[in-house]
């Protein structure tokens, strides 16, 4: 009898967790709609919006005054290449061309860049290989997991450093992440509503992948992850 309670609430708590899980997972989906979204209005919409102004006041230079019409094609130029690299970034946002343009590591360190120059915390990457030789799916399993690993470094863990290992081996792909923050704590390790460490297993479970994460009190945090090639 209560071997089967035990298994009930065992279930109860797998139900729990598959259900915060979804919401969690949908409120990030929208999060990230919304973010396009206000990209393209905030950016994309208002670089059109000029450009359509500064056609309308070339149309009337061109009769006049050759000199100012030429001067506002040049303008038209730089702020048409302008909108082509909000375009670019909206697109990279979705999904890294460095990815299937360049490979994994690349891709990885781009992202390293990209979260330096946002939030200012320090992004070391280090990899012997400057391309790993790896299925697309599983490259953007450990790029997803990359991802989330530094909003939780963002996030949770006040650190000013991130270093981060790509090791490519005959028999699988290694990412470890390291920070100097404040520690994760085994509580919030096996929290159920810790989405984001939540979400790292599930992208490396799925590809019958490890995870192991460790916590030092005001020293930092280290997620090791290991896929199988």
């Amino acid at each position: 009898m209560s071997g089967k309670v035990n298994q009930n609430n065992d279930q109860k708590l797998e139900y729990e967790q598959l259900r915060l899980l979804s919401a969690y997972l949908q409120e990030a989906r929208e999060e990230e709609r919304k973010n396009v979204a206000r990209e393209i209005h905030d950016e994309l919409g208002q670089a059109l919006t000029t450009i359509k102004l500064e056609l309308s006041l070339l149309n009337e230079e061109i009769v006049y005054d050759a000199t100012a019409a030429l001067q506002r094609v040049q303008k038209l130029k730089d702020k048409i290449d302008n909108t082509i690299q909000v375009v670019k970034k909206i697109i990279t946002t979705l999904r890294p061309g460095l990815l299937d343009d360049l490979g994994l590591v690349a891709a990885i360190e781009w992202q390293a860049r990209e979260f330096q120059n946002r939030t200012g915390i320090v992004c070391e990457v280090e990899s012997k290989s400057d391309n790993i030789d790896v299925k697309p799916e599983i490259a953007i399993a450990i790029f997803r997991i990359f991802q989330e690993s530094l909003t939780n470094v963002w996030q949770h863990s006040r650190a000013t450093r991130v270093s981060t290992k790509l090791i490519d081996s005959d028999n699988f792909i290694e990412l470890i992440v390291s920070d100097n923050g404040r520690g994760i704590t085994k509580e919030q390790i096996n929290n159920p509503r810790s989405f984001g460490i939540i979400g790292i297993r599930e992208r490396a479970e799925y590809w019958n992948g490890t995870v192991e994460i460790e916590g030092i009190a005001n020293s930092g945090t280290t997620i090791k992850v290991k896929i199988p090639r």
